[in-house]
């Protein structure tokens, strides 16, 4: 039994490492496209197989640390995707790429996407808005932040302190704001 064990925790981590080559060569090459969604399911599903294959190679070694490597991965593929939806993503109003700036297209920018004010899009979205629009917004950004709640105490002790935690996702956050 612990044979077949450690048979399907390999077949599991190599399943999601085919999964994970997949999602970066859509991201690579350009004849490949993935949407939004899809590469979500991709990363999703690769992060399942990577959770089962730490899962079965726990249960099998007795330890701990294939989960603890597993969290690395998963806390490293989260930050990744967070990046990628944030910054380059065009479902989400991101050009999807590197632009060629000169001074009309920057006073343009400026003029139409500049926000230095906080809140002032969830405020807009509360007056201008729907509902709808601003419960969505706010939805959004909670369930897109979750995981890093949750992974960033599970991989680090000095996470679990509320102040060096709150501390790391404020300037992750904040971060995440300015490159936007």
């Amino acid at each position: 039994m612990q044979k077949l064990s450690k048979t399907l925790a390999v077949a599991s981590y190599i399943f999601a490492a085919i999964l994970l080559l997949i999602y970066f060569g859509a991201e690579i090459m350009p004849r490949f496209f993935l949407s939004t969604s899809g590469r979500l399911v991709l990363l999703c599903t690769s992060c399942g197989f990577l959770w089962l294959g730490g899962f079965l190679l726990t249960k099998h070694s007795g330890n701990n640390r294939p989960m603890k490597i597993n969290l690395r991965v998963f806390l490293v593929l989260y930050l990744m995707l967070f990046a990628e939806l944030t910054l380059f993503d065009p479902l989400w109003g991101r050009n999807g790429g590197f632009v060629i700036w000169n001074r009309e297209l920057f006073d343009m920018y400026v003029q139409n996407s500049l926000n230095l004010v906080p809140f002032r899009t969830v405020l807009q979205f509360f007056i201008k808005g729907t509902f709808y629009q601003f419960m969505v917004n706010i939805a959004g950004n909670i369930v897109c932040l979750m995981p890093l709640g949750i992974l960033l105490p599970l991989n680090s002790e000095k996470q679990r302190k509320t102040l060096v935690f709150l501390l790391t996702c404020v300037l992750i956050v904040s971060a995440v704001e300015i490159l936007q």
